[in-house]
């Protein structure tokens, strides 16, 4: 009997291990599985992804910022203007001057397809055209001038770039719209930018009255 008591612990444990079901590594490392209410609420927590938007120091026309200059410094820039849209500006103006009047209307100078909102001795930049070469904007990395086509913009903006896939209503060409920030604060004013064929026509500072 001696000789066979070293072989009884090796018999129970050979019979212990074919009890037991072999379980698959897999199952050991899986995630457990969260319920259907839990997962959906994951899921809407999820933050929601920033619209496209530009901000105001983004933005060069001919190397300057957009901003206010006196239409003495704009006669000497482009001389006198081809014409004069008289009252034409009746709300929606850039011009803090005319913002603050109720009832205030300013005009349009005209230079070619470029145009100005003017409003005294004060005057802004309202949409430049550039098809001619002698206006050029930067926005950020961003060219426009006559060699920009839509793909170049969508590019950097291509969530915004679809408005311009199907033809603007009421005005040739087809528009996309960016909005303006100022240190990441929505403003109520939009870049339009307007193609034609898939390139740059015209840029145009847009605020709804």
């Amino acid at each position: 009997m001696k000789v066979f008591l070293p072989l009884v612990p090796l018999l129970v444990c050979l019979a212990a291990c074919q009890s037991t079901p072999a379980t698959p590594a897999a199952t050991a490392d899986a995630a457990p599985t969260l319920p259907k209410q839990e997962q959906t609420n994951l899921a809407s927590a999820k933050p929601a992804g920033q619209p496209e938007h530009i901000e105001w120091s983004m933005l060069t026309v001919n190397g300057q910022p957009h901003q206010e200059l006196t239409t003495a410094l704009l006669k000497r820039q482009l001389g006198q203007p081809d014409s004069i849209a008289k009252g034409a500006v009746e709300c929606g103006s850039m011009l803090e001057s005319l913002n603050k009047l109720d009832g205030a209307e300013g005009d349009f100078w005209y230079y070619g397809r470029t145009a100005y909102e003017v409003s005294g001795t004060q005057a802004i930049l309202a949409s430049f055209d550039v098809t001619t070469g002698k206006f050029e904007g930067k926005l950020g990395s961003l060219l426009l001038n006559q060699h920009t086509t839509l793909e170049d913009v969508r590019r950097i903006f291509p969530v915004s770039a679809k408005q311009a896939d199907v033809p603007a209503t009421g005005r040739p060409g087809h528009v996309m719209s960016l909005p303006f920030y100022f240190k990441g604060v929505p403003e109520d004013a939009s870049l339009n930018l307007i193609f034609k064929n898939g390139r740059l026509q015209e840029v145009e500072f847009f605020t709804p009255c």
